[in-house]
């Protein structure tokens, strides 16, 4: 069939320009203008005869391929309504698409029809078998998906993904033990293969064994020139099982220290709990054995030395990353250090470095944010409202603009009304810990729905770096309740959250620890963690 050569032409042209793994805007926008090229030549031909089913299932492939479900949903469901029953092989196409969108989806029963209806047209597709064997998995119906996941390997003795399944199956069980024969022997055949030691990875993680599973994910990176997947397995087992992950990627580095990937990815892991301590030890590393000279590992380093209050170095570092790159982060990371290595009063050096971030880009939302808060340290508070304008105008949902002017409206310009407006606009903007609802909440004087905001991002956001524990601590010290705020804040420090800078500077609204401070117990709780701010492995 032309048609669909011409679709798969149309599917590769899109592909081919979405594998660059730091895309630009360029990128991003050309991307853009290829796949509306090709939905309009699609569009083009339904428009001129909508009965042909043909061009409505390529259509509908494009759809899949762009994560519209909906739209791909409503065009192969036309399509086999459409199809003759003698055209079997599209028609099986079709219901596989259609499995596969159901999938997506999570109807499940009506994957599960389509699939048996896929099945009686081919029975001989392994692919087929493949889904089915898949949805019993899901769905928890262990011996037919081992009895589908047998017919495959019946056909393909090697075929690692059935080896996979009969894995998960018994892992399901409980009989590791059978699970780790079906792993290994994958792992065995097939030792170059990244898929395969994903897949261990996985079982070794049911079986509870984290530290071997970050090991396997490990390896994956080192088989492959894609290290996408296993590094976001890293980073998704360490918010659960950050030691394993960590001492894991520190033995990869002593047996092989000059691999910088190892470090890399421990230090952005690090990082994202704020461990800025422990992240900086390794990008030290990076830098000293000269492993990468580029200009995020220097970015990075700033930051972590910002955050340790350490800001001659952070300068150092800032200024080796805008050599290399020109982005508005960067400057807005300068800006926050000059004003600290001038001891929070060196304006000009801080707007000057956060004017270059918004030449580079008038709306990023954090340079506006920068801008406004050096404003407000300067009392010029109407000109801080117009920088925050800005921001909301250009990210209606950006709940730190919304916060800050509304306290900038309540307690500077005393117009409650409008400040009220701005709080109530955060309410409809989330519910996670980045909303920062509590303090809206707060605001608006009800008390309980905070607190109780306050103790759900602590319980959905389980991370090892404390940050939640951190913002629950400083919406209680604003609520008046030192007690219950200092216990935030040790359980912060004890799941090693790393920001001196917020835990003895900071006094930006809303989110610090200014009037935790002031509390008797408050150094004294510190210097109990001053791990927490010393660089370590």
């Amino acid at each position: 069939m032309k048609l669909k050569y011409l679709f798969l032409a149309l599917v590769f042209a899109v592909s081919a320009s979405s594998f660059s793994a730091f895309a630009d805007d360029n990128d991003e926008e050309l991307k853009r203008k290829i796949n509306e090229a090709v939905m309009g030549v699609y569009d083009k031909h339904l428009t001129q005869d909508p009965s042909n089913y043909e061009v409505r299932f390529a259509r509908a492939n494009q759809y899949y391929f762009n994560g519209e479900y909906e739209n791909a949903l409503a065009d192969v469901s036309r399509c086999i309504s459409e199809t003759p029953e003698k055209e079997s092989d599209l028609l099986f196409d079709e219901l596989m698409l259609r499995a596969k969108l159901y999938d997506e989806l999570n109807q499940l029963n009506n994957e599960n029809a389509d699939l048996k209806r896929a099945f009686t047209l081919k029975s001989s597709a392994l692919n087929c078998v493949d889904m089915m064997a898949k949805l019993a998995l899901k769905q928890n119906e262990l011996e037919i998906a081992e009895n589908n996941f047998n017919v495959i390997l019946r056909k393909e003795p090697n075929n690692f993904d059935a080896l996979y399944g009969l894995a998960q199956v018994e892992a399901k069980r409980n009989n590791y033990e059978k699970a780790f024969e079906y792993a290994n022997r994958a792992v065995a055949t097939f030792p170059a293969e990244q898929q395969v030691y994903l897949n261990r990875s996985n079982i070794l993680e049911m079986s509870g064994q984290y530290d071997v599973a970050a090991q396997d994910l490990i390896i994956a990176m080192s088989v492959s020139d894609d290290v996408s997947k296993p590094i976001a397995r890293l980073v998704e087992m360490s918010d659960t099982h950050y030691n394993a992950v960590m001492s894991s990627l520190q033995e990869a580095i002593d047996k092989a220290p000059n691999v910088g990937m190892f470090y890399y990815v421990r230090s952005a892991i690090a990082m994202q709990h704020q461990h800025y301590g422990q992240a900086l030890r390794n990008l030290r590393s990076i830098i000293s054995y000269n492993l990468y000279d580029y200009h995020t590992v220097y970015a990075n380093a700033a930051r972590c030395h910002y955050e340790l209050m350490q800001y001659d170095e952070a300068l150092v570092n800032i200024n080796k990353a805008i050599e290399q790159m020109y982005l508005p982060e960067y400057f807005v990371l300068k800006s926050k250090i000059e004003l600290m290595r001038g001891k929070g009063n060196n304006y000009k050096a801080a707007t000057d470095a956060v004017e270059q971030a918004l030449s580079l880009d008038k709306t990023n939302s954090d340079a506006l944010l920068q801008m406004a808060r050096l404003l407000l340290a300067q009392r010029k508070d109407k000109e801080a409202v117009t920088q925050l304008d800005a921001a909301i105008k250009a990210h209606p949902d950006c709940n730190e603009a919304l916060l800050l002017r509304g306290w900038l409206l309540k307690y500077r310009l005393n117009n409650v009304s409008a400040a009220n407006l701005d709080f109530a606009t955060i309410l409809q903007n989330g519910v996670n810990m980045a909303s920062l609802r509590g303090f809206a909440l707060h605001e608006m004087g009800r008390a309980d729905e905070a607190r109780a905001w306050a103790q759900q991002i602590i319980q959905d956001n389980p991370l090892p770096g404390g940050e939640s524990y951190y913002n629950a601590a400083a919406l209680l010290s604003d609520m008046g309740d030192n007690a219950a705020a200092m216990k935030y804040f040790e359980s912060a420090l004890a799941n090693g959250y790393g920001s001196l800078f917020n835990v003895k500077i900071n006094e930006v609204p809303y989110v610090n620890l200014k009037l935790l401070r002031r509390d008797s117990g408050f150094n004294q709780m510190l210097s109990n963690y001053q791990s927490n701010f010393q660089e370590r492995e």
